[in-house]
This record gives structure tokens, sequence and C-alpha cells, in this order.
């Protein structure tokens, strides 16, 4: 039986689904996209997301304001998108570190570490969960509690795990890991750039001092 060729449009399909051009042009979306979301997060942790508007952002960025638009239907959506790059990142990082099958220290003292971190680092991320929760839509707000306790969970499962090892003090978990973040996130009023400690020492100090609450000490 004689084949049917292919039809031309078709090779090309089969051979690449998207263009080099294409593939450009997404990357380069993309940039924009997370150049808006940084700017965005910086305006409103500085002034209140009340306070700031698109042409703000615009202008911080030397856009016009419809060139925003093209990305974000309005500002709630941007302040939407900061919240998911919130718990994208955060539940990345403690999912790294559970999945490396470490010891409990080991993967409590680095969670609570990478924690401690990435509240100095992205300040501006922590004030704007803490303080601007209350715009986004009751949906929204349902799915950032679900997240929180999604997050929440991995770093419980490692404490309950330390105490069934001996290793840990036999305190419930929610309110172990809820005392230890609660510590940790409030670093983001306090830390400043301008003095005298590094950012990597004080959440080595952080993990090094709440271990001391709750690690029990080696038998003799």
């Amino acid at each position: 039986m004689k084949k049917t060729a292919m039809p031309l449009q078709e090779r090309k399909k089969t051979k690449s689904a998207v263009s080099p051009r294409e593939a450009l042009k997404a990357r380069k979306q993309a940039q924009v996209r997370e150049e808006i979301v940084r700017v965005a997060s910086r305006l409103f942790a500085d002034r209140g997301y009340r306070a700031v508007t698109i042409d703000d952002i615009a202008n911080e960025l030397g856009f016009t304001k419809s060139a925003v638009y093209y990305y974000f239907e309005n500002k709630a959506q941007i302040l939407w998108q900061i919240f998911e790059d919130i718990y994208d990142g955060y539940i990345k990082m403690v999912s790294e570190v559970r999945d490396q099958g470490l010891a409990p220290r080991e993967a409590l003292h680095r969670m609570i570490y990478q924690h401690a971190m990435s509240v100095i680092e992205r300040r501006d991320w922590t004030a704007i969960y803490f303080r601007e929760e209350g715009e986004l839509t009751p949906e929204q707000q349902k799915t950032i509690s679900r997240r929180k306790r999604e997050y929440d969970a991995i770093i419980e499962e490692i404490y309950a795990d330390g105490v069934r090892q001996g290793l840990f003090s036999d305190i419930p978990p929610h309110i172990a890991v809820s005392g230890i973040l609660g510590m940790c996130n409030w670093l983001h009023v306090w830390f400043s750039e301008k003095g005298s400690t590094r950012p990597d020492e004080i959440a080595r100090y952080y993990a090094e001092l709440l271990a001391k609450g709750y690690e029990l000490s080696a038998p003799s």
C-alpha cells in the first residue's frame, strides 16, 4: 500500500510544537511579568496595597499603564500572583529538604534556617502576606489557608518523626511548629540591612536557639 505523505504543516508541528521565536517571546513575557510582580511587591510592602495604583507600578517600571494591563487585568490579580509566588517559593523550599530523607534534627534545622533566610531576603513578601491577606477574595483566602496548612504539615511531620524517635520534646507538632515559624516570621519587622549581623548568621542563630527549646538531651 502506498504511504500518504504527511502534510508539510503537520510535519512542522511534529518536529517542533513551539518555534524558537515563540519560545523567546514567551521567555521575555515571563521576565516582564516577574518584573511587574517584583516592583509591585516592593510598592505594596512600602506603601500598602490600597495606596498603590497601576499608574504607580507602571511609572516605577518606566512602562505605560496599558503595558501593565497587557499582563495583568487589574491590581488585584497582581496581588494574587504575589501570594501564589510566596506559596510556591516556600513549599518548594521545605519539600526539597523533606525529600532528601535527612534525620529529623538535620531536616528541621535546615527548614528553620531556610525559612528564616526567606523571611529576611524577601521581607516584602512577608509584609504583604500578613498585612494584605484581607484584600483577597473569600475564595482566595480559603486557598491561602489551605496552602498554609500544607506547608505547616510538612514541617509538623518532621517534628512528629523526631518525637517518635525520642529526639524532640513531646509537644503537639502544630503548637511547636507555629511557635517556631512565628519567631522566624517576626524577622521581617526588625531586621535591618544596616545591622552588624549578616542574614545567614541570624538564620543560623535562630536555628540553634530554637533547637535548644525542642531537642531533648542525648541520654548519658
